[in-house]
């Protein structure tokens, strides 16, 4: 098998650098990407590594002129892999627009405008494959995070839908909802800009319930992270380069890592079962009693689901 080209967006620390360094041991090619990439991943020297200067949150001139020299470098790209990311602890009360701006604008926004330049670059070669680093705190997202468990829970569902609308052109997608894994995902992007932080809220009506996250998870955080970055990426590869794990995982759009991550996501599944057994009377109520529409409904969920 040819050799892959992938491109990974925040390639300088924590699962994209691992990533990176997992597809190079494979004897595939890296287009690196991140802010001052150059400068934090000067030491790795290979002739199937490219460092390039990116960030998600450029101009889309920008990024369109970026992603055509990424293109031009190996002359093709199979796989972009949107990981770049952060994350910032905050009360929602609190939370002013330049950090709510940032978070979504790095995590979906970003990831979103990236791939839209990629899809006709991808539907001309024929193929590609866009993958998404996502979170399970989507599933059950803590208090103080709610921007960025909202934020995921953006990036998942619109890599559902969008790999519905492009799989037809040999173009797969896929979210890899991440569990807890020890990165530097909340540090700040600029020294001036809030990170994952343990100050605390500044409205003392938040603190008690601060305290008691803080107490359970900020004394030693990789104690709630059973994640491994090194095996995190090592399954993404095996997920995404075609026919590895293919005879007992079929391609899958929205895949969890980690036994947090799986775990999240089945807790939820079980809980909003019950929710929705619970609803189902009242949710009946609303329907018109001519029936009509019902048929449409029907055909509308063969587009809705995700086990194909």
């Amino acid at each position: 098998m040819a050799p892959l080209v992938w491109l990974i967006t925040g390639s300088t620390s924590g699962i994209g650098t691992a990533l990176m360094t997992e597809c190079l041991s494979r004897g595939d090619k890296v287009i690196a990407t991140g802010r001052k990439v150059v400068e934090r991943l000067n030491s790795f020297k290979s002739e199937n590594l490219a460092l390039l200067e990116l960030d998600v949150t450029t101009s889309v001139k920008d990024m369109q002129d970026r992603l055509k020299d990424a293109w031009a470098i190996f002359g093709q790209i199979d796989v972009l892999v949107n990981n770049a990311g952060i994350s910032a602890f905050k009360a929602a009360e609190e939370a002013d627009e330049n950090l709510v701006n940032n978070m979504f604008h790095v995590n979906v926004f970003g990831p979103m405008r990236i791939s839209q330049l990629a899809l006709p670059l991808f539907r001309e070669q024929g193929h590609g494959t866009l993958a998404f680093t996502s979170s399970s705190s989507l599933w059950t997202p803590l208090p103080f995070m709610s921007h960025y468990a909202a934020s995921k829970a953006a990036l998942s569902t619109y890599v559902e839908a969008l790999h519905k609308e492009v799989r037809s052109f040999n173009i797969r997608c896929v979210a890899f909802e991440c569990g807890g894994f020890p990165t530097n995902l909340g540090q700040p992007r600029e020294p001036a800009q809030e990170g994952f932080g343990t100050t605390g809220p500044t409205i003392p009506e938040y603190s008690p319930l601060f305290a008691q996250l803080m107490e359970k998870f900020a004394t030693n955080p990789t104690l709630h992270m059973p994640g491994d970055i090194k095996k995190a990426a090592a399954t993404m590869v095996d997920i995404i380069k075609p026919h590895r794990l293919e005879s007992t995982l079929p391609w899958t759009v929205r895949i969890p890592l980690g036994s947090d991550g799986w775990g999240r996501a089945k807790q939820r599944c079980e809980e909003q079962l019950k929710v929705l057994k619970r609803c189902e009377e009242v949710a009946q109520t609303t329907d018109r009693k001519s029936g009509q529409g019902l048929e449409a409904l029907e055909q509308m969920f063969t587009y809705e689901t995700i086990l194909n």
